[in-house]
């Protein structure tokens, strides 16, 4: 395994890390403990997970994995995060974080979804950022580090405060032309830089024939192309991606042993034929973000793409309820057509038929249910 200095905190991490949120049974503990302590044998020291992942299961599996790690002397970091708005709801959540992992400190702890500036302010001026300082200064935490959807010149912006050590944001294939501001913009503050979604969400491993320009070479697989993509951004600490299994650890682990980062020619060649190709795809770029109606453009544009990727329905309202939190689509019935977004939009895509047809597909959805 190789490992990489995190920002300017001392600590080196594995250039894999271990995600939390999908555990394949997590009512399991037991069982699901087992997948992160297999990446700690095999090399991996950075485990990510959050309250409310996997049933509200992940901490006290990771928890128990912890346990045995302390036992076989494997080292670890434990980074998880907190959505506090409030100082009482922040001193509640890590409170209870700390309970349900079993330990005394946590190392790097993310002010979770700072994923607009108002919410990043408001967290500022409701003294949330001060009670993070606190909890450092008490040894309850180690780090204070923030993961965020915003785009690259956003970020850019916000990490000029020099608040926050590190940042776990979303990178792959699909989105770099509008987040690698934001990594560079973080490395140059000297923050660590953990990717999220280097997989894309699954379409990078599961549409070969779409994606399969990031091969260097024709026996390499989808997986170990898309985490070579990342992991060859020197600004990059680590790539984070969600076990299921022991399959999935192993399979990921074999992925980057074999890590060798692409030529400067080759990175340029498969951000141009991205820049090129992905025309009808939504990047999150998140020009469409000042909607008068505050419609989250960006994110149903982005859950519409597992509906061209993937050609099914259900994709579209999977993806905005397991990892936009948008559990209806009712937000659209404020939307009055004035096509702001569209004149915005970089690629310009269909944006207003788009909602006409997500619409559609929730009739049929709903109609399937009675």
């Amino acid at each position: 395994m190789q490992y990489r200095e995190y920002g300017k905190t001392g600590k080196r991490i594995s250039i894999l890390s271990a995600g939390g949120m999908r555990y394949s049974d997590p009512a399991k503990i037991d069982e699901m403990a087992r997948i992160p302590l297999e990446a700690a044998r095999l090399g991996v020291n950075y485990f990510d997970t959050g309250p409310g992942y996997c049933d509200n299961q992940s901490e006290t599996i990771l928890g128990a994995a912890v346990k045995q790690m302390k036992k076989e002397k494997l080292p670890y970091y434990i980074a998880t995060k907190t959505w506090a708005h409030s100082t009482s709801h922040f001193w509640e959540h890590i409170e209870k974080s700390l309970k349900t992992l079993d330990v005394d400190h946590i190392d790097f702890y993310h002010a979770w979804g700072v994923n607009t500036h108002d919410s990043y302010q408001q967290r500022i001026d409701n003294g949330v950022i001060k009670a993070f300082r606190e909890a450092k200064e008490k040894g309850m935490i180690k780090h204070i580090v923030c993961s965020s959807h915003m785009s690259g010149p956003d970020i850019a912006i916000m990490v000029k405060e020099g608040i926050f050590e590190g940042i776990l944001l979303g990178y792959c294939a699909v989105n770099f032309p509008f987040r690698i501001a934001g990594v560079r913009a973080s490395h140059q503050a000297g923050m660590g830089v953990v990717t999220m979604n280097p997989l894309g969400g699954g379409m990078i491993t599961d549409c070969p024939d779409r994606f399969g320009f990031i091969r260097t070479h024709e026996d390499q697989s989808m997986l170990e192309a898309a985490l070579q993509f990342n992991l060859s951004h020197p600004e990059i600490t680590s790539a984070l991606v969600g076990f299921r299994s022991l399959e999935d650890v192993r399979t990921a682990v074999n992925a980057v042993e074999s890590f060798k980062p692409v030529t400067d020619e080759e990175m340029t060649g498969m951000k141009a034929h991205i820049e090129d190709s992905f025309n009808e795809l939504c990047t999150t770029c998140n020009y469409c973000k000042d909607c008068p109606e505050q419609i989250p453009v960006a994110r149903l544009m982005e859950a519409y793409n597992h509906y061209l990727l993937y050609g099914k329905e259900d994709a579209v309202f999977d993806r905005l309820n397991s990892h936009w939190s948008i559990n209806d689509i009712s937000v659209l019935d404020k939307c009055t057509e004035c096509r702001l977004c569209e004149e915005v939009c970089n690629q310009k895509l269909p944006i207003i038929d788009r909602y006409k047809k997500i619409r559609e597909f929730d009739s049929r959805r709903a109609k399937e249910k009675k």
